[in-house]
C-alpha cells in the first residue's frame, strides 16, 4: 500500500480511537444521550475513512498495463498551409537516438494557430513514436496556469503509474517520469506554454521520446530546443482558408472581396477563420458587406468574434500578461500612425530615453505583441505593429494619447530640421513653430550619420505624421513638418507622399491663420508644381505666395520666390525676364543673408547666359557659385552647378572639360541618391558623346537616364531623352 494513504489511516485510527475513549466516558459518568451521539460520530468517521481510502486508490481512472497513451486532439479537415513550417518539424522530430531528445518549439502571437499546427505535425509523426502520445494544454495565460506536478501527475497516470505509487514532490515525479520515459519512444505535446520555468520539469529523459512544446513566447533558454516561429499566412492561403470554412463556391463567386477581407484579418489564421465562420453562419451575407464592416478599425475586432473564438480575447491574454510600463508602451504604439518603425518614436511618445523604449520593445516582441523586422537604411532595428494589434491598442484607454502624438511630431520636426541642415547646409530656415521634442544628441548623431538614409526610412511616416498632425488640429506642426521635408521628397521624387502633405499642410496653415505660414506652404506647393511640370499653376501658386510673403515683410521669402520665378521663365526661354528676376533675388537673398539661395540664383542666372549664347559670361557665374557651394558643404547645389558648368562647356564646344564636369555630377547625385540628378547627369554625359561621335555610348547614356526619368515618372525629362535619342538614332 502507498505509504502516504497507510499515514494518512493511521492519523484517522488514532482520532476515531480518541473519539471512542471520550464517548466511553461519557457512558461511565451516566450521559447517556452524549454517548450516543459519540458512538454513531464513531461510526460515521470509520465509513468516512472506509469512503476516503476506497476513493484514494480507484477514483483517478489509470491506464492498464500495457496500453499505448494517445492523447492527441483531433486533427482539423479544413487545415490551410504551413507546409513548410510541416516539413520543418518532421525533419527535427523524425530523429529519436539523439540525446537528448528532439524538442522544438512552435512560437507566435496568438490566433496563428500554433496547436493546430502542433497537432496535425504530431499526428502525421504518431508511427514514429510507437510507445505513445502524450498531450497537456499548460494553460500558460490563464489566471491559474498548469503548474508542472499536476502535469506530470496526470502523465504518469497515462503511462500506467497506480496513483498511490504516484508521489507528492514535483522533484520525486519528475525523477519517476523520466525514469519510465527513458526508454520510451514518446511524443509529447505541450500547449501553451508560458515559459522555460512550465517546460523544464516536463522534459522526458532518454533520447528516444520527442517533445513539441506551443508557446506564446520563444523558449531559446531551455538548452537543445529547436525554435519554428510562425507568422502570418501567405495572402492566397488566407483566402484558400476562408473558402474552406464559408465555401468554395462563395468565395469563387467575388475574389476581390475574398482578397479584401483576407487582407481586413491581417491574415491571421484565427481571424479569417471567425471571417469564414460568420459567413458560413449568414448564407445571406455577401462578403463584400463583411469587408466593408471589417474596414472601420473602431469597431473591427467586434466582427472578428463568434462562439468561443475571439481574435480580441486571444490577444488581450498577452496584453494582460505585461507590466504597466509595458501595457503603457502598446497602448502608445497604437497611436504611431505609418506602418513601421524604429525605437525613438517609442521613446518620444512616452517621453522616455530611447534605452528604455528599446527595452519596452524587446519585452512587446518576446511577448508576440510586436514584430520585429530587421535593420533599415541607417542600421536602426525597426518593428511593425500588426493591424489587428494596433486596433486592439487604440480600443485601451490612454489618458497621456493627446501629448504623446504632441511629443512624436515634435520629435519628427526636431530629427527633419536637424537632417535637413546637414543635407542642406547653409538655409535660412525661419520655422519653429511646432514644440520641438530633442532625440538625445548621441542617438540624433548615429541616426542622421547618413540624412538621405533616414529619410528614405523615414518618408512614409512623415506623410502620415502629418496626416495625424491634421487629424489632431496640430496645425503648425502639419504645416512645419511637411515645409520641412521638402527638399527630401523633391529630391527623392516622391510625387504622392510631397502632394498630400502639401494639401493638407495649405490647409492647416489657412486654419491657423498664419499669413506667413500659408506662404510658405504656397511656395512649396509652387514647388511641388514646378517639378510635376506644371508650370502655370506653379507660377499661380508662387505669385500668391510673394503676395503673402510682401505683407509679411519677409524679404528672405520674396527673394526666394523671384529665384524660382526667374527659373520657370528660364525654363520657358524667356531670357530677359528670368535674367531680371534672377538678378533680384540673389541682390535679396545676400541682403537677407541667405549665401546658398543667393549662390542658386547666380547658377540659374549662369543658365540664362548659356541660353542666351552668352557662355563667356556663364563660365565665371557658375564658378563663382561653385565656391560658395563647397563653402557652405551643400553637396546637393554643387552638383547642380557642377553640370550648368558642364553644359556651358559643351555649348563651347570644350568637350573634354565638359565631360569631366559631368562626371562629378554624376558622382555628387549618385552619392547623394538624387536620381533625376543623376539622370540629368547621364543626359549631358550622352551629348558628349554624341558630339564627339561616339553614338553606342551615347545611347548607352541615355537609355539609362531614360529609365531613371520613367521610375521618377518625369515626364519633361523623358520627352527630352526621346528627342536625343532620336537625335543620335538618325542616320
Amino acid at each position: 500500500m502507498n505509504s502516504r494513504v497507510v499515514r494518512r489511516l493511521w492519523g484517522l485510527a488514532g482520532a476515531a480511537g480518541a473519539f471512542a475513549a471520550v464517548a466511553a466516558g461519557w457512558q461511565v459518568f451516566g450521559d447517556v444521550g452524549a454517548a450516543q451521539y459519540a458512538f454513531a460520530g464513531v461510526t460515521a468517521l470509520c465509513g468516512g475513512v472506509f469512503a476516503w481510502y476506497q476513493a484514494d486508490t480507484t477514483a483517478v481512472p489509470t491506464a492498464p498495463r500495457g496500453v499505448v497513451p494517445r492523447e492527441l486532439p483531433r486533427d482539423i479537415a479544413d487545415f490551410t498551409g504551413r507546409a513548410g513550417e510541416l516539413a520543418e518539424l518532421g525533419r527535427l522530430l523524425r530523429r529519436p537516438g539523439q540525446s537528448p531528445g528532439p524538442l522544438v518549439a512552435v512560437a507566435g502571437k496568438g490566433g496563428l494557430g500554433k496547436t493546430t499546427l502542433a497537432v496535425r505535425a504530431a499526428q502525421r509523426l504518431a508511427a514514429d513514436y510507437p510507445d505513445g502520445q502524450l498531450f497537456a494544454n499548460l494553460r500558460g495565460y490563464d489566471p491559474l496556469p498548469a503548474e508542472p506536478a499536476e502535469i506530470l501527475g496526470t502523465f504518469l497516470r497515462s503511462l500506467g503509474t497506480e496513483p498511490r505509487a504516484i508521489p507528492d514532490a514535483l522533484h520525486d515525479r519528475e525523477q519517476l517520469f523520466r525514469t519510465l520515459t527513458a526508454g520510451r519512444r514518446l511524443l509529447i505535446v505541450l500547449d501553451n506554454a508560458n515559459g522555460p520555468r512550465q517546460v523544464r520539469p516536463l522534459l522526458p529523459g532518454g533520447p528516444a521520446a520527442g517533445v513539441i512544446v506551443t508557446s506564446r513566447v520563444e523558449l531559446r533558454s531551455i538548452e537543445g530546443a529547436h525554435t519554428v516561429v510562425l507568422d502570418l499566412l501567405e495572402p492566397d492561403e488566407a483566402v484558400e482558408l476562408l473558402g474552406r470554412v464559408a465555401g468554395r463556391d462563395r468565395v469563387a463567386d467575388d475574389p476581390p472581396a475574398a482578397r479584401q477581407l483576407a487582407a481586413l484579418c491581417g491574415y491571421l489564421p484565427l481571424a479569417v477563420r471567425i471571417a469564414g465562420a460568420r459567413l458560413a453562419e449568414r448564407p445571406d451575407l455577401r462578403l463584400s458587406e463583411l469587408a466593408s464592416r471589417l474596414a472601420d478599425e473602431r469597431d473591427r475586432l467586434d466582427h472578428l468574434e463568434i462562439g468561443d473564438l475571439d481574435v480580441r480575447s486571444s490577444f488581450m491574454i498577452s496584453y494582460r500578461g505585461l507590466p504597466e510600463e509595458q501595457q503603457r508602451a502598446f497602448r502608445l504604439l497604437g497611436l504611431f500612425p505609418g506602418s513601421d518603425f524604429a525605437a525613438w518614436p517609442l521613446g518620444a511618445l512616452m517621453g522616455v530615453p530611447l534605452r528604455e523604449a528599446e527595452r519596452h520593445l524587446d519585452a512587446l516582441v518576446a511577448a508576440q505583441l510586436l514584430d520585429a523586422i530587421g535593420p533599415d537604411e541607417t542600421g536602426s532595428a525597426r518593428y511593425r505593429l500588426h493591424d489587428l494589434l494596433r486596433a486592439l491598442a487604440r480600443e485601451q484607454p490612454e489618458p497621456d494619447a493627446a501629448a504623446a502624438v504632441g511629443r512624436l511630431l515634435g520629435a519628427y520636426v526636431c530629427l527633419a530640421a536637424v537632417a535637413e541642415d546637414r543635407f542642406q547646409p547653409g538655409e535660412l530656415r525661419k520655422t519653429s513653430a511646432h514644440p520641438r521634442h530633442e532625440v538625445e544628441a548621441e542617438h540624433r548623431d548615429e541616426l542622421l550619420r547618413d540624412p538621405i538614409a533616414w529619410f528614405i526610412a523615414e518618408q512614409h511616416n512623415v506623410v502620415a505624421c502629418v496626416r495625424i498632425g491634421h487629424e489632431r488640429e496640430l496645425w503648425d506642426a502639419t504645416w512645419e513638418l511637411t515645409h520641412i521635408a521638402a527638399p527630401f521628397f523633391e529630391m527623392l521624387a516622391f510625387w504622392d507622399g510631397w502632394g498630400a502633405a502639401v494639401e493638407l499642410a495649405l490647409d492647416a496653415a489657412r486654419r491657423s491663420h498664419n499669413r506667413w505660414a500659408e506662404s510658405i506652404t504656397l511656395f512649396d506647393t509652387g514647388a511641388l508644381y514646378r517639378d510635376l511640370g506644371r508650370a502655370d499653376e506653379a507660377l499661380a501658386a508662387y505669385e500668391r505666395a510673394l503676395a503673402g510673403y510682401e505683407a509679411s515683410g519677409d524679404e528672405h521669402g520674396v527673394g526666394a520666390v523671384m529665384l524660382v520665378q526667374g527659373i520657370i521663365h528660364r525654363n520657358r526661354g524667356a531670357w530677359e525676364v528670368a535674367a531680371q528676376r534672377l538678378s533680384d533675388a540673389a541682390q535679396r537673398l545676400r541682403t537677407a543673408g541667405d549665401g546658398r539661395l543667393a549662390a542658386q540664383a547666380v547658377r540659374s542666372l549662369a543658365v540664362v547666359r548659356c541660353g542666351q549664347g552668352r557662355v563667356d559670361e556663364a563660365v565665371p557665374l557658375f564658378e563663382e557659385a561653385l565656391e560658395e557651394f563647397r563653402r557652405l558643404g551643400d553637396r546637393r547645389a554643387e552638383a547642380y552647378a557642377w553640370r550648368g558648368l558642364a553644359q556651358a562647356q559643351l555649348d563651347g564646344r570644350e568637350l573634354g572639360a565638359a565631360a569631366r564636369s559631368f562626371d562629378k555630377s554624376l558622382g555628387l547625385t549618385r552619392q547623394l541618391r538624387d536620381r533625376r540628378g543623376e539622370a540629368r547627369a547621364l543626359q549631358g554625359l550622352g551629348r558628349v558623346g554624341a558630339a564627339e561621335g561616339a553614338t553606342a555610348a551615347a545611347l548607352r547614356r541615355f537609355a539609362q537616364a531614360r529609365q531613371i526619368a520613367d521610375e521618377a515618372h518625369d515626364q519633361v525629362l523623358a520627352g527630352e531623352l526621346d528627342a536625343d535619342i532620336s537625335a543620335v538614332s538618325r542616320p
